[in-house]
């Protein structure tokens, strides 16, 4: 049976799911190789993520992802302006295999994203200023989901469900874990008995509130019970955190902050270039 392909619908094809206009052009090998390429992206981000170069990685797998839509397209494209004036039609030219094509396009997303997000890294944007400096607001972050990164160790900023509303995720700085006694006089920290240094926190606020009214500046002693930590905002005078509803359950932490991947200041309208792939 004689079926001239369009070129447009090839194009279009290709353009919505990589490889299907190669398999509407009778390609079908092509079309399969085309479809899995797009997979490897995975790894490669698990695999980069780490690295120095992030920003440099980023960009690059931009330009990647831009070329390898443009030569599928085009390819696509190209081909089937061969086949305008005549094309056999192959057994798999059906819709049904299209839409197979597209169905397992989603599952196969679904599944390795999931599975990424829950082993290996998350992305998480920031929406408060309780970590400023440094998060700030607009800054998109990547979390390390491994195993050993939900056992945070002091000092780390992590991600973790809000105890009081698990539908919620906040990030906190460890400030103390299971079995330390933390107590806070006058705005400073003190972890079993030893003021702690923290050159990561501000006090945006001179004046102090009397533990009467809140335990903001003044707080404790308690002990962390075990398998929990004590965790607290950078902006230490605008946070909510354990001096307020108390400490994250082991089971809750869901990973620790590595980088930025992406920050953008809504207030200006620009993107801040300088804290791309910065380690956090």
């Amino acid at each position: 049976m004689n079926k001239p392909r369009k070129w447009w619908l090839a194009g279009l094809l290709s353009l919505f799911e990589p490889g299907l206009g190669q398999i509407y052009n009778g390609q079908g090998r092509k079309g399969l190789i085309v479809f899995l390429l797009q997979f490897l992206l995975f790894p490669a981000m698990i695999l980069g993520r780490n690295s120095d170069n992030l920003k440099h990685l980023l960009i690059l797998l931009v330009i990647v992802i831009a070329f390898y839509y443009l030569f599928v397209v085009i390819d696509a494209i190209k081909v089937a302006i061969g086949f305008r004036a005549k094309y056999c039609v192959k057994k798999y030219n059906k819709i049904s295999v299209y839409i197979l094509v597209v169905v397992l396009a989603g599952i196969l997303n679904t599944t390795l994203s999931a599975h990424i997000k829950n082993n290996y890294v998350q992305a998480y944007k920031i929406p408060a200023a309780s970590n400023e400096p440094a998060l700030l607001v607009g800054d998109h972050i990547l979390v390390d989901r491994h195993t050993t990164a939900r056992t945070p160790a002091l000092g780390d900023l992590i991600v973790f469900e809000f105890p009081k509303g698990p539908k919620r995720d906040f990030v906190k700085r460890v400030i103390g874990i299971g079995g330390d006694t933390i107590e806070i006089r006058n705005k400073a920290v003190f972890r079993n008995g030893e003021k702690m240094n923290e050159p990561y926190v501000v006090h945006r606020e001179c004046k102090t509130i009397p533990a009467e009214t809140s335990p903001r500046d003044f707080f404790g002693p308690i002990r962390v019970p075990e398998d929990s930590y004590f965790v607290l905002g950078d902006n230490r005078d605008q946070s909510f955190d354990s001096r307020f509803w108390g400490g994250v359950d082991k089971k809750r932490v869901k990973g620790t902050a590595e980088r930025i991947y992406w920050s953008w200041n809504a207030q200006s309208a620009s993107v801040r270039w300088k804290r791309i792939g910065k380690k956090i």
